[in-house]
């Protein structure tokens, strides 16, 4: 996309978003950005998805996205990550699967996620702006690794949320037992 593409974009975001909310959005971005550097991710593709992560974040899907996500609509807090793949692809214009993936399980996570995903995943829970317990530790576990930053965020969602008796995706634990299985492989070796 062009730079005048990409301006395009954020001024649509800013009116969609809250004020607070896009500026989350910004400082995911940033955080994505920075974390790629020193990997083989696709800059583009992480670029895009953190750029749209919370493009749905207060939508509500129509009956034919509802009809998409059976899956999801039992979990509100989390459903407008696959929302926000869906409207990536039909309102932006997005169908590159690698960024719709990131937007999609950026919330949840899934096994075997691609290091874009990660990368999103992680910038989300870390950006600058987010100040909650344990934000620092997970931050300088990414420091170490995707996969250690991975393993804390997740058992902290898994904590918090279970501690707030809100309903937990499979997936979230289905993705911790994938990064812990991947830690012990690499720990043999």
């Amino acid at each position: 996309m062009e730079y005048t593409e990409i301006e395009r974009i954020k001024a649509r975001l800013r009116e969609q978003l809250t004020e607070k909310r896009y500026a989350h959005t910004m400082g995911t971005l940033l955080m994505a950005m920075e974390l790629s550097v020193h990997t083989p991710a696709d800059r583009d593709v992480v670029f895009y998805a953190a750029l749209l992560h919370d493009c749905a974040k207060y939508r509500t899907p129509t009956a034919a996205q509802k009809a998409l996500l059976t899956d999801f609509l039992p979990y509100d807090k989390i459903l407008h990550a696959p929302l926000g793949a869906l409207i990536a692809r039909e309102e932006y214009g997005i169908d590159d699967e690698r960024i719709l993936n990131a937007i999609r399980y950026h919330a949840t996570g899934r096994p075997g996620m691609s290091i874009e995903e990660k990368i999103v995943f992680l910038a989300d829970a870390i950006e600058d702006g987010r100040a909650y317990p344990c934000v620092e530790e997970i931050r300088k576990a990414t420091e170490r690794s995707l996969e250690e930053g991975m393993e804390m965020s997740l058992r902290g969602v898994l904590r918090f949320e279970g501690q707030n008796g809100t309903r937990i995706h499979p997936l979230t634990q289905q993705t911790l037992d994938d990064i812990e299985r991947s830690l012990a492989h690499e720990q043999k070796n």
